[in-house]
Parts: structure tokens; sequence; C-alpha cells
């Protein structure tokens, strides 16, 4: 049954009042979960990596292991 219409909607300021709070109580309780996680985010960084100096040595040590494959042979 589209397109028929039952009759017409009315504005009712109370619905419309309830419905904004729970918009805005929606809103803030997403806001207040990211601040929380943003918070957590960099305590966990410092527990992961004690010191950003062994980071690089295992990088370099890692790039001695693997070098780059060698490349493809030319074709004359």
């Amino acid at each position: 049954m589209l397109g028929t219409s039952f009759g017409e909607l009315h504005f009712d300021p109370e619905i419309e009042r309830i419905a904004r709070a729970n918009r805005k109580a929606v809103r803030q309780a997403k806001q207040a979960d990211r601040l929380a996680t943003l918070e957590q985010l960099p305590q966990e960084e410092e527990e992961d990596t004690p010191s950003p100096y062994i980071f690089e040595e295992e990088h370099i040590e890692m790039a001695e292991a693997n070098p780059p494959p060698p490349p493809p042979p030319r074709r004359t």
C-alpha cells in the first residue's frame, strides 16, 4: 500500500522534546566513549614499546635479514 495516506501527521512538541533529548544522550555517550578510548591509547602504547631505540634496532636487523629481491632480468 505504498502511496496511500491515512491522515495528516501532527506536530507533537512533547514527542519532539523527548526525541531531541534521546539523540543528545546518545551523542554524549558516544563522545564519552571516544574520549575514554583516546585516553587509553597512549597508555597502551607506552606499555608496548618501552624505548623507541629498541624498535629502530629491531627494524635494522630485520632489514639485514631480508634483503630485497634482485631485479628481473632485462630483455634485449
